[in-house]
Protein backbone atom coordinates (compact mmCIF):
# COMPACT_ATOMS: atom_id res chain seq x y z
CA UNK A 1 0.00 0.00 0.00
CA UNK A 2 1.56 3.72 -1.34
CA UNK A 3 2.55 5.69 2.03
CA UNK A 4 0.62 9.52 1.90
CA UNK A 5 3.84 11.06 1.27
CA UNK A 6 3.58 9.09 -2.06
CA UNK A 7 -0.25 9.50 -2.65
CA UNK A 8 0.90 13.20 -2.11
CA UNK A 9 3.32 13.26 -4.56
CA UNK A 10 1.62 11.37 -7.49
CA UNK A 11 -1.73 14.13 -6.94
CA UNK A 12 1.12 16.86 -7.07
CA UNK A 13 2.52 15.74 -10.61
CA UNK A 14 -1.26 14.85 -11.93
CA UNK A 15 -2.29 18.40 -11.17
CA UNK A 16 0.34 19.58 -13.07
CA UNK A 17 0.29 17.73 -16.09
CA UNK A 18 -3.41 18.47 -15.87
CA UNK A 19 -3.38 22.46 -15.86
CA UNK A 20 -5.57 22.00 -13.05
CA UNK A 21 -5.26 25.05 -10.08
CA UNK A 22 -2.96 24.60 -7.19
CA UNK A 23 -2.28 26.06 -3.83
CA UNK A 24 1.66 25.88 -4.12
CA UNK A 25 2.17 23.38 -1.57
CA UNK A 26 5.32 21.31 -2.17
CA UNK A 27 4.35 17.31 -0.30
CA UNK A 28 6.56 17.25 2.61
CA UNK A 29 8.64 14.04 0.83
CA UNK A 30 9.90 16.29 -2.12
CA UNK A 31 11.13 19.22 0.28
CA UNK A 32 14.44 19.78 -0.11
CA UNK A 33 14.55 17.31 -3.20
CA UNK A 34 16.95 18.71 -6.32
CA UNK A 35 15.83 15.92 -8.05
CA UNK A 36 11.72 17.27 -7.72
CA UNK A 37 12.57 20.45 -7.98
CA UNK A 38 14.04 19.61 -11.64
CA UNK A 39 11.46 17.42 -12.62
CA UNK A 40 8.76 19.88 -11.07
CA UNK A 41 9.96 22.52 -13.46
CA UNK A 42 9.89 20.44 -16.64
CA UNK A 43 6.60 19.25 -15.83
CA UNK A 44 5.31 22.98 -16.13
CA UNK A 45 6.66 23.75 -19.25
CA UNK A 46 3.73 21.39 -20.80
CA UNK A 47 1.40 24.04 -19.40
CA UNK A 48 3.40 26.44 -21.95
CA UNK A 49 3.20 23.56 -24.41
CA UNK A 50 0.57 21.53 -25.28
CA UNK A 51 -2.50 20.91 -23.42
CA UNK A 52 -3.23 17.39 -22.06
CA UNK A 53 -6.42 16.38 -22.59
CA UNK A 54 -7.73 18.93 -25.14
CA UNK A 55 -6.27 17.95 -28.56
CA UNK A 56 -7.06 14.49 -30.44
CA UNK A 57 -3.22 13.30 -31.32
CA UNK A 58 -2.96 13.94 -27.42
CA UNK A 59 -0.80 10.54 -27.25
CA UNK A 60 1.91 12.34 -29.43
CA UNK A 61 1.83 15.40 -26.52
CA UNK A 62 4.71 17.41 -25.33
CA UNK A 63 6.17 16.03 -22.18
CA UNK A 64 9.20 16.70 -19.96
CA UNK A 65 11.75 15.78 -23.16
CA UNK A 66 15.03 16.96 -20.23
CA UNK A 67 13.67 15.18 -17.48
CA UNK A 68 16.48 12.50 -16.43
CA UNK A 69 13.41 10.37 -15.07
CA UNK A 70 11.84 8.15 -17.38
CA UNK A 71 8.30 9.41 -18.47
CA UNK A 72 5.77 7.12 -20.18
CA UNK A 73 1.91 7.57 -21.30
CA UNK A 74 0.35 3.65 -21.98
CA UNK A 75 -3.20 3.26 -23.18
CA UNK A 76 -5.43 0.48 -22.16
CA UNK A 77 -4.28 -2.08 -24.77
CA UNK A 78 -0.83 -2.01 -23.31
CA UNK A 79 0.64 0.52 -26.11
CA UNK A 80 3.04 3.05 -25.17
CA UNK A 81 1.96 6.17 -26.68
CA UNK A 82 4.96 8.38 -25.39
CA UNK A 83 8.27 7.56 -23.91
CA UNK A 84 10.71 10.46 -22.56
CA UNK A 85 13.99 10.84 -25.04
CA UNK A 86 15.83 9.87 -21.13
CA UNK A 87 14.95 6.12 -21.63
CA UNK A 88 18.36 6.10 -24.03
CA UNK A 89 20.22 7.16 -21.23
CA UNK A 90 18.74 4.91 -18.83
CA UNK A 91 18.43 1.91 -20.63
CA UNK A 92 20.34 2.17 -23.99
CA UNK A 93 16.56 1.57 -26.19
CA UNK A 94 15.98 4.75 -28.10
CA UNK A 95 12.28 5.91 -27.61
CA UNK A 96 11.35 4.56 -31.42
CA UNK A 97 12.26 0.73 -30.34
CA UNK A 98 10.49 1.06 -27.10
CA UNK A 99 7.59 2.46 -28.35
CA UNK A 100 7.10 0.14 -31.56
CA UNK A 101 8.65 -3.01 -30.32
CA UNK A 102 9.45 -3.68 -26.87
CA UNK A 103 8.06 -6.68 -26.44
CA UNK A 104 9.93 -8.27 -29.00
CA UNK A 105 12.88 -6.41 -27.24
CA UNK A 106 12.47 -7.88 -24.24
CA UNK A 107 12.38 -4.41 -22.53
CA UNK A 108 10.54 -5.56 -19.32
CA UNK A 109 11.50 -9.27 -18.23
CA UNK A 110 9.17 -11.48 -19.13
CA UNK A 111 7.81 -12.00 -15.24
CA UNK A 112 7.77 -8.17 -14.62
CA UNK A 113 5.46 -8.32 -18.29
CA UNK A 114 2.85 -10.81 -17.23
CA UNK A 115 2.47 -9.05 -13.70
CA UNK A 116 2.21 -5.35 -15.88
CA UNK A 117 -0.44 -6.92 -18.27
CA UNK A 118 -2.15 -8.46 -15.17
CA UNK A 119 -2.82 -5.39 -13.62
CA UNK A 120 -3.42 -3.44 -16.46
CA UNK A 121 -6.51 -5.75 -17.14
CA UNK A 122 -7.62 -5.05 -13.45
CA UNK A 123 -7.29 -1.24 -13.99
CA UNK A 124 -9.28 -1.38 -17.67
CA UNK A 125 -12.14 -3.21 -16.45
CA UNK A 126 -12.02 -0.63 -12.99
CA UNK A 127 -12.36 1.95 -15.40
CA UNK A 128 -14.94 0.49 -17.56
CA UNK A 129 -17.01 0.61 -14.92
CA UNK A 130 -16.23 4.36 -14.13
CA UNK A 131 -14.04 3.48 -11.07
CA UNK A 132 -10.74 5.23 -9.79
CA UNK A 133 -7.83 3.02 -9.23
CA UNK A 134 -5.45 3.74 -6.10
CA UNK A 135 -1.62 4.08 -8.07
CA UNK A 136 1.18 1.51 -7.98
CA UNK A 137 4.78 1.59 -6.75
CA UNK A 138 6.75 -1.33 -8.12
CA UNK A 139 10.49 -1.61 -8.28
CA UNK A 140 11.83 -3.76 -11.09
CA UNK A 141 14.92 -5.10 -12.76
CA UNK A 142 15.48 -4.63 -16.24
CA UNK A 143 18.54 -5.29 -18.61
CA UNK A 144 19.71 -2.63 -20.68
CA UNK A 145 20.20 -3.11 -24.59
CA UNK A 146 23.90 -3.71 -23.62
CA UNK A 147 23.05 -6.89 -21.87
CA UNK A 148 23.76 -4.97 -18.60
CA UNK A 149 21.22 -5.18 -15.62
CA UNK A 150 19.51 -1.95 -14.16
CA UNK A 151 16.68 -1.28 -11.56
CA UNK A 152 13.70 1.19 -11.46
CA UNK A 153 11.13 2.27 -8.99
CA UNK A 154 8.46 3.35 -11.19
CA UNK A 155 4.62 4.79 -9.68
CA UNK A 156 1.42 4.14 -12.07
CA UNK A 157 -1.20 6.03 -12.21
CA UNK A 158 -3.51 7.32 -14.33
CA UNK A 159 -3.87 10.91 -15.95
CA UNK A 160 -7.27 12.34 -15.83
CA UNK A 161 -8.96 15.14 -18.23
CA UNK A 162 -11.10 17.89 -16.43
CA UNK A 163 -14.18 16.40 -16.67
CA UNK A 164 -12.32 13.52 -14.69
CA UNK A 165 -12.20 11.19 -17.62
CA UNK A 166 -9.81 8.89 -17.74
CA UNK A 167 -7.13 9.39 -20.61
CA UNK A 168 -4.40 7.14 -20.52
CA UNK A 169 -2.03 5.68 -17.34
CA UNK A 170 1.00 7.79 -16.60
CA UNK A 171 4.63 6.14 -15.51
CA UNK A 172 7.02 8.04 -13.94
CA UNK A 173 10.47 5.73 -13.74
CA UNK A 174 13.60 6.46 -11.97
CA UNK A 175 16.63 5.09 -12.20
CA UNK A 176 17.66 3.07 -8.67
CA UNK A 177 20.89 0.94 -9.32
CA UNK A 178 22.83 2.21 -7.12
CA UNK A 179 20.82 2.70 -4.42
CA UNK A 180 19.55 -1.11 -4.80
CA UNK A 181 23.68 -1.86 -4.51
CA UNK A 182 23.73 0.28 -1.19
CA UNK A 183 21.20 -1.52 0.06
CA UNK A 184 22.55 -5.22 -0.78
CA UNK A 185 25.98 -4.48 0.64
CA UNK A 186 24.34 -3.24 3.42
CA UNK A 187 22.06 -5.77 3.87
CA UNK A 188 25.23 -8.46 3.30
CA UNK A 189 26.97 -6.53 6.10
CA UNK A 190 24.39 -7.33 8.66
CA UNK A 191 24.32 -11.26 7.56
CA UNK A 192 28.22 -11.27 7.69
CA UNK A 193 30.73 -12.35 10.26
CA UNK A 194 33.18 -9.67 10.28
CA UNK A 195 36.06 -12.48 11.09
CA UNK A 196 35.26 -15.09 8.84
CA UNK A 197 33.06 -13.65 5.93
CA UNK A 198 30.61 -16.64 6.66
CA UNK A 199 27.37 -15.86 7.33
CA UNK A 200 26.42 -14.85 11.06
CA UNK A 201 23.61 -15.76 13.46
CA UNK A 202 21.22 -13.49 11.91
CA UNK A 203 21.31 -15.01 8.70
CA UNK A 204 21.54 -18.76 9.96
CA UNK A 205 18.22 -18.03 12.19
CA UNK A 206 16.31 -16.82 9.59
CA UNK A 207 17.36 -19.73 7.14
CA UNK A 208 16.48 -22.35 9.61
CA UNK A 209 12.82 -20.82 9.72
CA UNK A 210 12.32 -20.58 6.12
CA UNK A 211 13.45 -24.32 6.21
CA UNK A 212 11.32 -25.55 8.66
CA UNK A 213 8.43 -24.08 7.20
CA UNK A 214 9.07 -25.34 3.73
CA UNK A 215 9.63 -28.94 4.64
CA UNK A 216 6.40 -28.76 6.42
CA UNK A 217 4.46 -27.59 3.98
CA UNK A 218 6.14 -29.24 0.74
CA UNK A 219 7.10 -32.50 2.48
CA UNK A 220 10.74 -31.92 1.62
CA UNK A 221 13.76 -32.51 4.20
CA UNK A 222 16.60 -30.68 4.95
CA UNK A 223 19.64 -31.65 7.23
CA UNK A 224 22.61 -29.54 9.62
CA UNK A 225 25.73 -30.24 10.47
CA UNK A 226 27.47 -28.59 13.32
CA UNK A 227 31.33 -28.22 13.74
CA UNK A 228 33.50 -27.48 16.56
CA UNK A 229 36.81 -26.86 16.37
CA UNK A 230 38.89 -29.52 18.52
CA UNK A 231 40.92 -28.16 21.40
CA UNK A 232 40.84 -24.69 19.65
CA UNK A 233 41.20 -23.27 23.49
CA UNK A 234 44.80 -24.37 23.44
CA UNK A 235 45.50 -22.86 20.44
CA UNK A 236 44.17 -19.80 21.54
CA UNK A 237 46.23 -19.97 25.09
CA UNK A 238 49.52 -21.23 23.51
CA UNK A 239 49.68 -19.52 20.61
CA UNK A 240 47.57 -16.15 21.14
CA UNK A 241 43.89 -15.10 19.79
CA UNK A 242 45.32 -13.80 16.78
CA UNK A 243 46.75 -17.27 15.61
CA UNK A 244 43.13 -18.44 16.81
CA UNK A 245 41.80 -16.27 14.28
CA UNK A 246 43.86 -16.95 11.52
CA UNK A 247 42.30 -20.95 11.93
CA UNK A 248 38.91 -19.82 11.91
CA UNK A 249 39.54 -17.70 8.49
CA UNK A 250 41.46 -20.62 7.08
CA UNK A 251 38.65 -23.51 8.14
CA UNK A 252 36.01 -20.98 6.39
CA UNK A 253 37.60 -21.04 3.78
CA UNK A 254 38.15 -24.68 3.70
CA UNK A 255 34.47 -25.13 4.51
CA UNK A 256 33.08 -22.74 1.33
CA UNK A 257 35.28 -25.02 -1.04
CA UNK A 258 33.90 -28.24 0.04
CA UNK A 259 29.92 -27.60 0.86
CA UNK A 260 28.24 -27.67 -2.25
CA UNK A 261 26.34 -24.75 -4.09
CA UNK A 262 22.85 -25.29 -2.68
CA UNK A 263 24.43 -25.18 1.05
CA UNK A 264 24.88 -22.47 3.17
CA UNK A 265 27.21 -22.06 5.90
CA UNK A 266 27.60 -19.25 8.58
CA UNK A 267 29.61 -18.91 11.91
CA UNK A 268 27.12 -20.15 14.71
CA UNK A 269 29.12 -18.77 17.53
CA UNK A 270 33.14 -18.98 18.73
CA UNK A 271 34.78 -21.72 17.05
CA UNK A 272 31.31 -23.22 16.13
CA UNK A 273 29.72 -23.58 12.57
CA UNK A 274 26.49 -24.44 10.71
CA UNK A 275 25.95 -26.11 7.85
CA UNK A 276 22.28 -25.94 6.33
CA UNK A 277 21.89 -28.65 3.92
CA UNK A 278 18.47 -28.36 1.88
CA UNK A 279 16.99 -30.97 0.27
CA UNK A 280 19.48 -33.59 2.07
CA UNK A 281 18.66 -36.94 3.96
CA UNK A 282 20.85 -38.71 6.72
CA UNK A 283 23.61 -40.58 3.96
CA UNK A 284 24.26 -37.29 2.04
CA UNK A 285 24.03 -35.34 4.82
CA UNK A 286 26.85 -38.03 6.87
CA UNK A 287 28.73 -38.31 3.30
CA UNK A 288 29.60 -34.35 3.00
CA UNK A 289 30.38 -34.42 7.29
CA UNK A 290 32.88 -36.87 6.76
CA UNK A 291 34.09 -35.09 3.28
CA UNK A 292 34.38 -31.86 5.67
CA UNK A 293 35.95 -33.98 8.90
CA UNK A 294 38.59 -35.59 6.08
CA UNK A 295 39.53 -32.72 4.65
CA UNK A 296 40.36 -30.77 7.42
CA UNK A 297 42.61 -33.34 8.89
CA UNK A 298 44.37 -33.14 6.10
CA UNK A 299 44.86 -29.58 5.56
CA UNK A 300 48.28 -27.86 6.97
CA UNK A 301 47.17 -24.77 8.55
CA UNK A 302 49.61 -21.86 9.57
CA UNK A 303 51.74 -22.39 12.53
CA UNK A 304 49.93 -25.81 13.10
CA UNK A 305 50.63 -29.19 12.84
CA UNK A 306 47.13 -30.23 12.50
CA UNK A 307 44.02 -28.99 13.22
CA UNK A 308 40.70 -31.69 13.67
CA UNK A 309 37.02 -31.01 13.95
CA UNK A 310 34.06 -32.57 15.68
CA UNK A 311 30.72 -33.05 13.48
CA UNK A 312 27.44 -34.01 14.27
CA UNK A 313 24.60 -34.19 11.64
CA UNK A 314 21.18 -34.31 12.49
CA UNK A 315 17.99 -34.51 10.38
CA UNK A 316 14.78 -32.93 9.96
CA UNK A 317 12.00 -35.55 11.26
CA UNK A 318 8.89 -33.94 11.49
CA UNK A 319 10.67 -31.51 14.04
CA UNK A 320 7.72 -28.84 15.48
CA UNK A 321 10.55 -26.53 15.99
CA UNK A 322 13.97 -25.19 14.68
CA UNK A 323 15.04 -26.04 18.47
CA UNK A 324 15.01 -29.69 18.60
CA UNK A 325 16.69 -30.41 15.35
CA UNK A 326 19.35 -27.97 16.26
CA UNK A 327 19.37 -29.77 20.16
CA UNK A 328 19.95 -33.27 17.75
CA UNK A 329 23.08 -32.16 16.34
CA UNK A 330 24.21 -30.30 19.15
CA UNK A 331 23.83 -33.15 20.96
CA UNK A 332 25.29 -35.46 18.43
CA UNK A 333 28.18 -32.77 18.31
CA UNK A 334 28.64 -33.67 21.88
CA UNK A 335 29.07 -37.43 21.73
CA UNK A 336 31.59 -36.86 18.98
CA UNK A 337 33.67 -34.91 21.61
CA UNK A 338 33.08 -38.03 24.08
CA UNK A 339 34.23 -40.53 21.36
CA UNK A 340 37.16 -39.03 20.92
CA UNK A 341 37.05 -35.86 18.90
CA UNK A 342 38.03 -35.88 15.06
CA UNK A 343 34.89 -37.82 14.04
CA UNK A 344 30.90 -37.97 12.83
CA UNK A 345 27.80 -38.50 14.85
CA UNK A 346 24.53 -38.66 13.64
CA UNK A 347 21.10 -38.12 15.98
Amino acid sequence: MLSDDVKAMINYVNAILNNKKMNNDVPRIAEGDADFLELEQNLQTIKKGEKIGNDSDERHRLMIDNAWDIIATVDLAGNFTYISPSVEKITGYTPAEVINHYREIGYFLPGVQQEMDRQRARIKAMVEKGEHFDAINFEQRQVRKDGASIYTDTVLSGIYDEQNNFRELLAISRDITEKVKLRREMRALSETDKLTRLYNRVKLDYTLEYELCRAKTTATTFALIMIDIDHFKRINDQLGHLAGDVVLVELAKLFKAIIRSTDLIGRWGGEEFLVILPDTDDWEAMDLAEKIRSRVSEHRFPEQEQITISLGVSVFNGDATVDSIIHRADQALYQAKKNGKNQVQRM
